[in-house]
């Protein structure tokens, strides 16, 4: 078979394409799975980050506050039985830094910790505990907590 042989299609045909078919509901289905594993997952990263920070029940002892030095290394601010205390940590070995006894730094640390400004997921959990405030459990505010230990800094 030569490709002489071979027919063209006449002059005025146009080859036809299959229409695509869009659709708005499988969009917005596609989107509103893409936000709920979304969510999901930044829930589930509070909650490992939670699990970092194990929160104790005790009133004699509190970690204000973690910095992360890099890789399994951290720093806390804890108070214990009332003083502010500088612990070194890593997966296997906790460290006593320092002890803050100046009520001075230890006011300006604190009011630095309660300034601090809030992350975006932060800002994003807070905006969905407004929207459904029984889904979240209402737990005592750190700022409130910062405020009293100022007060009793300053004392």
């Amino acid at each position: 078979m030569n490709l002489e042989d071979l027919e063209f299609p006449p002059k005025g045909a146009v080859p036809t394409v299959p229409e695509s078919v869009f659709s708005w509901w499988g969009l917005m289905g596609t989107l509103l799975v893409f936000l709920l594993i979304l969510l999901v997952s930044l829930w589930v990263i509070r909650r490992l980050n939670r699990a970092n920070v194990r929160n104790m029940n005790v009133p004699w002892a509190r970690v204000l506050d973690r910095q992360i030095l890099g890789g399994q290394q951290s720093l806390y601010l804890v108070e214990i039985a009332g003083q502010l205390q500088v612990l070194g940590g890593s997966d296997h070995h906790l460290l006593k830094v320092g002890e803050i006894n100046d009520p001075e730094i230890a006011a300006e640390i604190l009011e630095e910790i309660a300034t601090r400004p809030i992350e975006r997921v932060d800002n994003l959990t807070k905006s969905l505990h407004k929207l459904w405030p029984r889904l979240f459990q209402k737990k005592e505010s750190f700022s409130n907590e910062l405020e009293r230990l100022l007060d009793e800094v300053k004392k």
